[in-house]
């Protein structure tokens, strides 16, 4: 009809327009209504309904047309107990192995919809069990024996299944709550009541509910079809996106059968969200997800005002509440956008920032299609993008751009759907093709998609080919994928399942179960331990399989300082080419002998490359790798993860120190045209060219960025050229080369040394001024020193006769020596992202987590330490608030144990483990000499070649003998016959090398095994932590709290412990004295919401009454708000100390000795209430002495010119001083309705200034000697001392006392004085200043803790070797 007005109607000028009458006649049972639809009726025909006032008309218009949004709240189910037929499989499968899938959406139905659903869910699967059995399907005796885990028994147990499915007697659903065989939940009941509120539309009624798993869409189905004498009116049928359902023809039928009556009510999925399903007068939002674009979807498939969105909350649950106040909450330009969504199929770009779970909810995530054809996966984070998932990417990707443009002040605008229609003429039906018109920004602008049989096919496909062209461009960001399946195995917690506190498991059983398996004595050095196999990034495992005859740069740029480098000289670019695109990497550290460097990375323009190109980088690869590491490696090329190539010296990429290079612009460079090749292909066929000594202007040239060796082998050692030296000759002997001072000269020295030396063509060539090439080192190490690999003097003149130049430029190496530091960080990198993606939900930034999962031990530029100390403080409040609101009457002392058990560092390990978290901490430091790339192997020639034995010849044996001319690798011929073979000849598949050589699997550079982690595990726990609220704050700490299994259910923000905490009623607590309040608020800067909870925190327990009003349950919620500020402020003021001075601080801050003299110094202590003369006595004197104690400090310090120190260490404080502090912060806390505001003010009014003034690194304690010395010993130092000397000198005493602090034979600082004693403190002094201004001189220069471990590592191997000669 519209289109008839359109095409013809509206055309026609208004004489010639024909008159149109209208009849409207209602069904005899319902009433006529003019409503919004009949207002779109009237503008499509250009009439008007007789009857209908204009002032109706405006009241209409005045109306939002969306739909009238409703929230159901159902009681949270009871605990769910197994059905009869439950239990019984579960006899026959202990495991439940058998059957996973089954076994999981039975008890995912017991939950949602009841035990009726739960059995049906096993009727509906028997259809498909019978369907898998054979034949040949043996008979079963009751008394055959079975190996278990047979393929015979695997048989019988699911015949025996099969069997009990079929005897089992299937209930009807009950639906009467009053009933002892209610069998349905709160949840299904009021479904019910909802669709029976609907009867009275009668054939009006359309009804959509969107459920999560498809095994739900269908059991309520099949349960809403047994209930026809109650829901009659009801036609129900599944469209889900598996199955019939997923078939296009049958996926039509479905919604023209919606269309015209043949079925009212779809039972759906996601999936079907945004097909063209014809509007409902009921949507029904049975599982609540966090989805702006779902919530938009939804919105659309209702009619409008005259529809009802119900959304369907579990009361009590805080993250159903969560979902529904964002969406209550939206904003006026969200709103916009949603509604373009609902009414427009064109569409329109999203506002920043979309809120977008990444939580995959996929319709079919029970057993998702394993086809690469049929999704984009992520190569780092392994994110899949199927069809049903590309447009909320697209929507993503978009409002993404659209945040960008807001920087700039720039607007994005227009549709972002196009459609065009075609039509077969052989057939009535219409296709559509899709275009997705994406905005400025974007390095694709049009993408269109094949032609489908509805718009909303046409949508889908045309986003999926746009995700695969950004994918393919590397510009589809790896945070916009749906976050990676986790492991079955971790157990999913639910956030609000229970009533009381997760109790977590204790029995050694399980929780040996999840911890790794012991080794055997002498499996490894240190025995008895377990050890955590440290996974490889997903990266690599993902984009082996791909090769499309595209490679993705990325440019390694080193920026070092050559003249704190030893030997100096030019690091070049190069490239590391991969398969698929690397994620943005940000720079990193490298240092040189302490010194930092750093290496950015720049992604460049993908390029296409041939076989015979891909043939040269795959060479050139394997000869870099052999080249640093000087070893045969050799690896095949499918199995290559990655592939290198050189750059000119002089490239110059744009690189930045602002972050990673993220690729929101897009303008990679290309670098295909500046990459050597003829470089690369020399290289690839040769180790080494003969060296061009015809004259010495040719031999400077040749020699320029040139690396030589004086043999010819593959594998020797290798030299820089430093300069020609026309001055000197064979026959000169060098005075300033060590390694002739025994001989004449040089040709002298060969003939000694060089085995077969037959003399020089030419005696008077110019020699080579040499530096021998470094050994590989860990760069990520500060405290890492070059290696002196040898006691011999290194050559330091060549004679150019002898020497080959190397087909690696030196600034090539220099570059390449780089590599193992630098992919062993990449690789870091590349597991934080995992770890990110799959576990918090990309809410960690990369940088903290990073630190956070990086042990000591390891030794490399940051560790977890600062960051474990205020998740740990962090963890301690958490878990404070949540018991003290969960258990209101509880005591402290009961409330102190329950707290132990969630945050001890047993629990921690626990639920570290369940979470899989071990396998990403970082705990031992990079060993270079270990290193090799991922799928390489030594090869090992036959031993029984005499020329073969090259590759076992010492550094000694390469001094002094000269190997043959020849490439040095060689292996047996099937025929028995050798012949001289260039190293890449190796790169035959494995299988078929093994036949004629021996390999050797070289030791894994960190891939392997771990020791002695386990008590780092809960500490990397806490640290993470840490790292999401310096991310993020208190909620993301929250969060990720909870992604680690950390047992606070029941809690999804922070606002949620308001509205759940009980206060202790005013008429319980002591009576305040006249003025108290007002006296308190002002000393704290707060107001008291609750007034009497200030009289339950000045309350000392020596009031009699009701037991609950004295402040020990405040207190103890005090103790952990105070921890955690006192750690947070240390925390950002002093961001350069170490943990072992925060810990020290920290310790030094919540004493009871210091929180007394605060409480004296602020005058809290003249307002608490109590009933002891023997306390009020205590009090008295102590605030006597203290004042006493504070004056003198004052006077020495203003004499001394510093601040005062801690002038209350020596007076033993009455504890009730203390107590009251912290409860007073507990009052406040909860006072505010566990808001911390009030907290903060208290802290940053009264405590803080105290212990700024009182508290620093300088008077930490009553000498500064004293703090400098645990300082020491904190970090693990054992080579510190305070030398005292006295030293002559014209004053009057005649003498000056002098003190230096040394450490590692270095002098830290040093003053002198007329006493010991003060110059000891000056030089105490001095030297804390000089640590708080360096943070990293005792990572630089003390490597106690390091030798400390290696000797108790090897001092425990030894004992293990002892007892076991004992015992033999």
């Amino acid at each position: 009809m519209k289109e008839v007005m359109q095409d013809f109607f509206r055309i026609t000028d208004k004489l010639s327009r024909p008159r149109i009458f209208g009849i409207i006649i209602p069904p005899p049972d319902t009433k006529f209504y003019f409503d919004v639809s009949l207002l779109k009726v009237e503008r499509i025909l250009n009439a008007q309904v007789h009857g209908v006032t204009n002032s109706t008309r405006e009241v209409i218009l005045t109306l939002p047309d969306k739909p009238m949004e409703i929230v159901v709240y159902y009681d949270a189910q009871a605990r769910a107990v197994d059905t009869t037929l439950l239990k019984h499989l579960h006899t026959i499968d202990p495991r439940m192995s058998i059957f996973r899938s089954h076994f999981r959406n039975a008890k995912h139905a017991l939950g949602e919809v009841g035990a009726c659903a739960c059995d049906l869910v096993w009727r509906r699967a028997l259809k498909d069990m019978e369907a898998e059995v054979g034949s040949d399907e043996p008979v079963y005796e009751e008394d055959d024996e079975l190996q278990a885990g047979s393929e015979a028994a695997i048989r019988k147990a699911k015949s025996n299944i099969r069997d009990a499915i079929k005897n089992c007697v299937f209930t009807m659903p009950n639906l009467d709550p009053t009933s002892r065989g209610f069998n349905v939940t709160p949840k299904f009941a009021k479904l019910m009541q909802i669709l029976k509120a609907c009867q009275p539309q009668g054939e009006a009624f359309r009804g959509i509910i969107f459920v999560q798993k498809r095994s739900i869409a269908h059991v309520l189905v099949d349960l809403l079809r047994n209930l026809d004498d109650r829901v009659g009116f009801l036609r129900p049928q599944a469209l889900v996106g598996h199955g019939p359902s997923a078939d296009p023809s049958i996926q039509a039928d479905i919604l023209d059968g919606f269309k015209n009556g043949s079925y009212n009510l779809l039972v759906a999925t996601k999936y079907a969200e945004d097909l063209e399903i014809s509007p409902a007068t009921v949507v029904i939002r049975f599982d609540l997800f966090e989805s702006q674009i779902s919530y938009a979807h939804c919105r659309a498939r209702a009619r409008g005002q005259e529809c009802h969105l119900i959304h369907m909350a579990e009361r009590g649950s805080d993250v159903h509440r969560r979902i529904l106040s964002q969406i209550a909450r939206i904003d006026s330009r969200m709103e916009r956008w949603v509604q373009e969504v609902a009414t427009n199929p064109e569409s329109a770009i999203p506002p920043y920032p979309l809120r977008e779970t990444v939580d995959p909810y996929r319709s079919d995530s029970d057993d998702e299609d394993e086809d690469p054809a049929k999704f984009v996966q992520d190569p780092t984070t392994s994110g899949r993008v199927y069809v049903q998932d590309a447009t909320t990417v697209v929507y993503r990707f978009v409002s993404q751009l659209s945040a960008g443009a807001e920087k700039k002040n720039d607007k994005l605008d227009g549709p972002l759907f196009e459609y065009e229609e075609l039509q077969d003429g052989s057939s009535t039906k219409l296709t559509y093709i899709c275009t997705i018109l994406l905005p400025s920004g974007s390095p694709v602008r049009r993408v269109s998609g094949p032609p489908c049989s509805s718009m909303a096919q046409a949508r889908r496909t045309a986003c999926y080919q746009t995700c695969f062209e950004l994918y393919r461009r590397g510009a589809l960001d790896y945070r916009l994928f749906p976050r990676p399946p986790l492991p079955t195995s971790r157990p999913q917690r639910a956030a609000y399942i229970s009533v009381q506190m997760v109790e977590e498991m204790s029995d050694k059983e399980e929780e040996e179960a999840q911890l790794p398996t012991k080794m055997k004595q002498g499996q490894n050095k240190t025995s008895g331990t377990r050890p955590y196999p440290r996974k490889r990034p997903d990266f690599w495992t993902n984009t082996l399989p791909i090769m499309r005859g595209h490679l993705y740069p990325t440019i390694v740029v080193p920026v070092v300082d050559s003249s704190v480098v030893e030997g100096g000289g030019v690091y070049s670019p190069i490239l590391l080419l991969t398969r698929l695109p690397l994620p943005p990497i940000s720079p990193m550290k490298i240092f040189f002998s302490g010194t930092p460097g750093k290496v950015h990375f720049k992604r460049a323009e993908e390029f296409e490359i041939d076989k015979d190109r891909l043939e040269d980088i795959y060479k050139y690869t394997i000869r870099v790798i052999r080249c640093i590491t000087n070893r045969p490696y050799i690896c095949a090329l499918d199995n290559m993860t990655y592939f290198l190539a050189p750059l000119p010296r002089d490239y110059e990429a744009e690189i930045s120190d602002d972050g990673p290079d993220d690729g929101q612009r897009w303008d990679f460079p290309n670098v295909v045209d500046h990459i050597p090749w003829d470089k690369i292909q020399l290289a690839a066929e040769k180790f080494a060219v003969v060296l061009n000594s015809q004259d010495l202007e040719t031999l400077i040239e040749d020699t320029d960025d040139a690396m030589i060796q004086d043999r010819w082998a593959e594998f020797t050692r290798r030299y820089f050229c430093v300069r020609m030296r026309p001055d000197l000759t064979p026959l000169s002997k060098p005075e300033d080369s060590p390694r002739e001072r025994d001989y004449d000269n040089l040709v002298e020295y060969c003939r000694a040394r060089r085995k077969g030396f037959g003399g020089l063509q030419n005696y008077k060539q110019p020699v080579i001024e040499v530096e021998r090439t470094p050994m590989l080192i860990n760069h990520l190490s500060p405290t890492s020193k070059p290696i002196n690999e040898t006691k011999h003097h290194p050559a330091k003149y060549l004679i150019p006769e002898l020497c080959a130049k190397c087909t690696i430029p030196a600034s090539i190496f220099r570059t390449a020596s780089l590599l193992p530091s630098i992919v062993n960080k990449l690789e870091d990198m590349l597991l934080i992202k995992e770890l990110n993606a799959k576990y918090f939900d990309h809410s960690i930034t990369e940088s903290h987590l990073h630190a956070a999962v990086s042990a000591p031990a390891a030794d490399v530029e940051f560790d977890y330490e600062r960051l474990e100390l205020l998740g740990d403080a962090y963890l301690k409040y958490l878990s404070s608030v949540y018991l003290f609101v969960t258990f209101p009457t509880s005591r402290e002392g009961a409330l102190h144990i329950s707290r132990q058990r969630i945050i001890s560092n047993r629990s921690l390990l626990r639920n570290a483990n369940r979470c899989g978290l071990p396998q990403y901490i970082q705990s031992k430091p990079f060993t270079p000499k270990n290193w090799f790339p991922l799928n390489f192997f030594v090869y090992r020639p036959p031993k029984e070649k005499p020329n073969d034995q090259q590759m076992e010849i010492t550094d000694q044996a390469l001094e002094e003998g000269e190997l043959p001319a020849e490439e040095s690798t060689r292996f047996t011929r099937a025929g028995g016959s050798t012949r001289p073979t260039n190293p890449m000849a190796a790169q035959r598949p494995r299988s078929s090398i093994r036949k004629r050589s021996t390999i050797r699997k070289p030791r894994s550079s960190g891939s392997g095994t771990r020791s002695g982690i386990l008590n780092a595990v809960a500490d990397v726990a806490e640290a993470i932590i840490g790292a999401a609220y310096v991310t993020g704050g208190r909620e993301v700490a929250l969060k990720v709290t909870k992604a680690l299994n950390v047992p606070v259910p029941h809690i999804d923000r922070w606002s949620d412990f308001g509205r759940k905490a009980l206060a202790p009623p005013p008429e319980v607590t002591a009576k305040l004295r006249t003025g108290t309040i007002q006296a308190v608020e002002t000393i704290i800067g707060h107001q008291f919401n609750h007034k009497h909870l200030l009289a339950q925190a000045l309350t000392h327990a020596s009031i009699h009454g009701n037991e609950m009003t004295s402040y020990e349950r405040l207190e103890f919620i005090g103790d952990a708000i105070l921890d955690f500020l006192v750690i947070r402020h240390i925390f950002d003021r002093d961001n350069a100390l170490s943990p072992g001075e925060l810990t020290l601080m920290k310790g030094a801050m919540v004493s009871n000795a210091a929180l007394a003299a605060v409480c004296v110094w602020s005058g809290l202590h003249e307002h608490l209430l109590f009933e002891s003369s023997a306390l009020e006595e205590s009090i008295q004197a102590y605030a006597d002495a203290l004042e006493e104690k504070q004056r003198a400090a004052h006077e020495l310090a203003a004499k001394e010119k510093r601040l005062p120190g801690q002038y209350w260490v020596e007076i033993e404080p009455p504890k009730a001083l203390s107590d009251v502090i912290e409860s007073i912060f507990g009052a406040v806390y909860v006072s505010d309705n566990f808001s911390p505001v009030g907290a903060e003010t208290f802290f940053d009014k009264v405590l803080a200034p105290f212990f700024d003034q009182h508290i620093t690194l300088h008077t930490l304690s009553h000498h500064p000697t004293k703090i400098l010395f645990e300082f020491f010993q904190s970090q693990g130092c054992q080579e510190f001392e305070l030398v005292k000397e006295s030293v002559d000198s014209d004053n009057e005493f005649g003498h000056t006392s002098e003190s230096k602090v040394v450490i590692h034979d270095i002098i830290l600082a040093s003053a002198t004085d007329i006493s010991a004693s003060a110059a000891a403190r000056r030089a105490s002094d001095m030297a804390l200043d000089a640590l708080a201004g360096d943070p990293h001189f005792m990572s630089r220069n003390c490597d106690c803790r390091v030798l400390t471990l290696a000797r108790k590592a090897a001092k425990k191997a030894l004992k293990s070797v002892v007892t076991r000669w004992g015992k033999h």
